[in-house]
């Protein structure tokens, strides 16, 4: 059984692809549910409560929007290459 790598997001050619876009807003929702996660661990300050505290349902779509694009970095790597031009 063999893996592939996708191209990584910072590679500038990832705009030309049809994922290149959606590839930006997943690892955009990662490293801001990463910063969220730290300013719990180090200062119990949770933002998206902290932003969201007056709409719950808006709190609740970024978790699972921050969710779901977590997920699509765990099986991005068993997709196959992103750039199908070769």
């Amino acid at each position: 059984m063999a893996f592939t790598i996708t191209q990584s997001p910072f590679n500038t050619r990832a705009w030309l692809n049809s994922r290149g876009t959606l590839i930006w807003i997943a690892w955009a929702l990662v490293v801001i549910g990463a910063l969220n996660w730290g300013c719990i661990g180090l200062f119990d300050v949770n933002l998206v409560a902290l932003i969201f505290s007056g709409m719950p349902v808006l709190g609740r779509a970024a978790y699972v929007l921050v969710g779901i694009a977590g997920f699509y970095f765990l099986i991005a790597p068993f997709q196959g290459a992103a750039d199908d031009s070769k």
